[in-house]
């Protein structure tokens, strides 16, 4: 990000949206991305068939969506490249790193995510039957070449099935073991392909009970001991905006504590949820502005240099044109951010004198 530029904020006065949005991202080189995932059909127990039924949702038909949004950062699902027999296509790969070249479009990394394959519902890499922790490991690795081959340098795992649905249903200990004891395996073939490996963690769902990585405290402390078994920073995290949200934690502090404990942030997640609910999902900038303001903020402090990723569930909603809304409350909010942190020097002498009221006033004229 070009913070010496911070000086051409005056530039971009009033609700900045169309062409400016994109000039405001360019001016200050700000990563803005989306996975595919936010742009195809969505379904719920509710409605079964999908909200936009006619809508095509092969890997290519979204990424023209995103194009259409005006968003030239993508992250694929590592399943998007998989057929029911659970072989990768490859020809697909080429497809899609040749779509993103000829469009002048990037692939922003790659999401890794085994929750829907029906063999793996009681975990996949700490699955306790051995086959089938086998299976995942293979998936892993073929979703490490996906990656190598679509020349992304950051893979994130959200480990969906991994977890529990009822008190005692599993030994903690046992299960947690397991997942390391995968996780360092897969991560040295990651650290092999010159691959940065991050995981990501959310509260519950589709798990009813716990997920096995339930908040990003967690997954600092585990990419915190896998880095120290290979003292080498190969590991790091993924933070959801939104899983934050559902178990009430501020997310700004999130993003402080892994820079306190050295492990790198390798990937962000936008969004927007409701404290202690179910993965809304919404669009990004609905919520608590001043929370998102804070988030945002200590990203930049902390020197976060990766994608703003947006991942989002629309239901009812054009998925583009919902994209191009989070795309325009993303840069109108970062825009409110940048002028923040232009100001940072008073701002942090205000925050140091712990007056309350002091800082809130600071804050108004530019939050509000």
């Amino acid at each position: 990000m070009r913070l010496d530029k911070l000086y051409e904020l005056d530039r971009f006065k009033g609700f900045v949206e169309k062409d400016l949005a994109d000039q405001f991202l360019e001016t200050f080189e700000i990563k803005f991305g989306a996975g595919t995932w936010v742009v195809g059909d969505f379904n719920d127990r509710f409605m079964r068939s999908g909200y936009n039924p006619g809508l095509s949702s092969d890997v290519i038909s979204r990424i023209e969506r995103i194009k259409k949004a005006g968003v030239k950062i993508f992250v694929p699902v590592n399943m998007e490249f998989f057929n029911e027999k659970l072989e990768v296509d490859w020809d697909l790969v080429d497809r899609v790193r040749d779509v993103a070249a000829r469009n002048k479009m990037i692939v922003g990394g790659l999401g890794i995510d085994l929750s829907g394959i029906p063999d793996l519902k009681m975990g996949s890499i700490s699955n306790p039957d051995p086959v089938l922790r086998r299976k995942a490991f293979e998936i892993m690795i073929s979703s490490l070449d996906i990656a190598k081959k679509l020349n992304v340098d950051i893979v994130s795992f959200w480990p969906g099935q991994d977890g529990w649905d009822y008190s005692l249903e599993i030994n903690y200990g046992k299960r947690m073991r397991l997942f390391i004891e995968e996780l360092l395996k897969i991560v040295h073939e990651a650290r092999e392909r010159k691959i940065l490996f991050a995981i990501e963690a959310k509260p519950k769902e589709p798990k009813e009970g716990n997920m096995i990585i339930p908040t990003s405290h967690v997954s600092i402390l585990i990419a915190k001991k896998i880095n120290e078994e290979f003292n080498e920073k190969v590991m790091g995290i993924t933070i959801d905006y939104g899983h934050e949200l559902m178990y009430s934690v501020e997310p700004g502090y999130t993003v402080y504590l892994a820079h306190t404990f050295d492990v790198p942030l390798l990937s962000i997640h936008l969004n927007a949820a409701k404290t202690h609910s179910n993965d809304e999902d919404r669009i990004i900038g609905t919520g608590d502005v001043w929370q998102l303001i804070d988030f945002l903020y200590a990203t930049i402090d902390t020197g976060f240099e990766g994608c703003y990723i947006l991942d989002q569930f629309p239901y009812r909603m054009d998925p583009v044109k919902a994209l191009t809304l989070s795309k325009e409350f993303f840069v109108n909010i970062m825009r409110k951010v940048l002028e923040l942190y232009r100001y940072r020097e008073e701002f942090e002498k205000i925050r140091e004198r712990n007056d309350q009221a002091d800082t809130l006033n600071f804050l108004k004229k530019i939050i509000l």
